[in-house]
């Protein structure tokens, strides 16, 4: 049976965590806080040394978080995990805690049928439930929150030394990457405009009209070859006749010049 890759969990720097470093998992920076004020939406962070847990009500450290949240703070594992944007299958314990429950769990799964549980389909701990939200902490593993997405738009603008189109986005992030921007904000222009941005329009569809295909054939000799695929689809729009029509424009437009 082929291996999974190996992927290093990421450290980043945290002044509250007890050695001053955290471990963020395979996260992608960077990270919304809580309105707590402790920790960030939809991440689970690890204090580098201990191994422990912070909470996000009180800011304290634990090893096994779920413990202290019950008795503490009289809330649910489920319900702490859908207030703070965590995946219901996240474990709130520390790394060396889990590591040594799942080996006693597969000892027990081997030697006994019972312990070989079946989930339902479309149960609450699936990772894409139709008609449900999705928790952040799914957006921050592919780095498509809303901060995540601003920063890629505006680092790529800084780039480039102007607004990014939706081609230069795709080409540097992916169609995926557009899909969520369309899906959150219905229109990248519309997505501009809110964050202070002038949209560029791309060169692979541009606002095509009338006037556009008459000027472009007084410049030229008007046949289907001064035109690019995108142009020949939308000069049908405008005119029926596409070129003997445009043709027939042209001499109207040169008549009204002399």
């Amino acid at each position: 049976m082929p291996k999974y890759p190996k992927t290093i969990s990421k450290i980043i720097d945290y002044p509250s965590a007890p050695s001053k470093r955290i471990r963020i998992g395979k996260y992608i920076p960077p990270f919304e806080e809580n309105d707590t004020g402790f920790g960030f939406k939809g991440v689970v962070i690890e204090d580098v040394k201990e191994g422990s847990l912070q909470c996000y009500i009180c800011g304290e450290w634990f090893k096994n978080l779920s413990t202290h949240i019950n008795l503490t703070h009289k809330i649910s594992c489920p319900e702490y995990k859908r207030e703070f944007g965590l995946l219901q299958s996240t474990a709130l314990k520390s790394k060396k805690m889990r590591l040594k429950q799942s080996e006693l769990m597969i000892g027990m799964r081997k030697k006994h049928k019972k312990h070989r549980i079946k989930f339902k389909k479309g149960n609450s701990y699936a990772g894409n439930r139709k008609g449900k939200k999705k928790a952040g902490e799914s957006q921050n593993k592919y780095g498509v929150c809303d901060l995540q997405i601003m920063q890629k738009v505006i680092e790529l603008k800084e780039e480039l030394k102007r607004t990014p189109t939706l081609i230069d986005l795709k080409k540097r992030y992916g169609g995926t990457f557009l899909f969520h921007l369309h899906k959150r904000y219905g229109s990248y222009i519309k997505y501009c405009n809110e964050i202070g941005f002038e949209p560029n329009f791309s060169n692979y569809n541009p606002k095509y009209s009338k006037q556009y295909f008459i000027e472009k054939a007084l410049s030229n000799e008007p046949s289907l070859r001064i035109f690019t695929t995108n142009e020949e689809k939308a000069l049908y729009k405008f005119f029926k006749g596409e070129i003997k029509e445009l043709k027939r424009e042209e001499k109207k437009v040169k008549n009204k010049n002399k």
